[in-house]
């Protein structure tokens, strides 16, 4: 159904029966997209004929979440994981052009840029995959898991944004992108993008503050933030788990000192790295901690 709002009044100007429970819907080219059951379908909607089916993609079990990127869609099935797909306007279709082949139950998930996607699924996890070119067909029409990490809640929402004001210094953020996330149990996360470097600094901080910092219940880092469902259990890749690196900031001096012991970075933004010193984390921790 699409409505109008004019003035204070609402009113129905199209409809349209389309046989099948509506998951969701979303917009791409200026048309109408919907999951719809077990398709993804594209309407265009005009004054004179109302809502005019466009094209539908079949492949799927069920088409719970659609999101979309200029011509690219991005599609959470109940239990095949991610698809993407491609519109093309000219030929009035829908064409897959890659996917995700682990059976994964989605809760929800969301384009990052053109070549990565983000997907959140039943058992409390989160995943993240990219499109990458190949020497064939079959590498090209996968998508690639770069990142897995154990959330420990069910996501059923992804936002881009921020839950901060863009820094007004001026000064290159440290975080290039980010997502915000909420969780069936009410609460509200942050997943940003960084750079490689920064990504490896913070690997290995988290590394030794995993063998520093007491665990709650005996359970080790590595074994609760690990990838597992009721099929396999993986190690967690590709992400940086943000509630770790800021016990740094509650360490006595003397065991700073240590957990900054082979960490090197451009904390100088002079093109040359150097070892880590305690302040030079509390500082880098800091600024971090301010996107949330």
């Amino acid at each position: 159904m699409v409505f109008r709002w004019q003035g204070s009044t609402l009113s129905l100007v199209a409809r349209q029966d389309v046989k099948g429970a509506v998951y969701c819907v979303n917009e791409v080219c200026g048309k109408i997209l919907a999951g719809i059951n077990n398709k993804v379908t594209i309407f265009e909607f005009n004054q004179e004929e109302g809502l005019k089916l466009e094209c539908r993609y079949h492949n799927l079990l069920m088409a719970l979440y659609v999101r979309s990127r200029g011509e690219f869609i991005l599609v959470g099935d109940l239990m095949r994981s991610l698809s993407l797909l491609v519109f093309k306007p000219l030929e009035g279709r829908l064409e897959d052009i890659a996917k995700d082949y682990k059976a994964n139950w989605m809760t929800q998930c969301e384009i990052l840029d053109d070549d990565t996607f983000i997907g959140a699924e039943h058992f409390n996890n989160v995943f993240v995959c990219t499109k990458e070119g190949g020497t064939d067909d079959d590498e090209r029409r996968m998508l690639k898991v770069a990142g897995q990490f154990h959330i420990g809640e069910m996501i059923n929402v992804f936002r881009e944004g921020s839950l901060v004001l863009d820094n007004p210094s001026g000064a290159k953020p440290l975080v290039h992108k980010s997502i915000l996330y909420g969780t069936a149990s009410g609460s509200i996360g942050l997943i940003g993008c960084i750079e490689k470097p920064l990504f490896d600094l913070l690997d290995g901080l988290q590394k030794n503050l995993a063998l520093t910092v007491n665990n709650v219940g005996c359970i080790h880092h590595r074994e609760w933030r690990a990838f597992h469902n009721d099929r396999h259990k993986e190690p967690a890749t590709g992400f940086i788990d943000g509630d770790l690196v800021e016990l740094f900031l509650d360490l006595p001096r003397s065991e700073m000192s240590v957990v900054c012991n082979d960490l090197f970075y451009d904390f100088d933004g002079t093109g040359m790295t150097r070892e880590a010193t305690p302040d030079d984390l509390i500082k880098l921790i800091e600024d971090l901690a301010r996107i949330h």
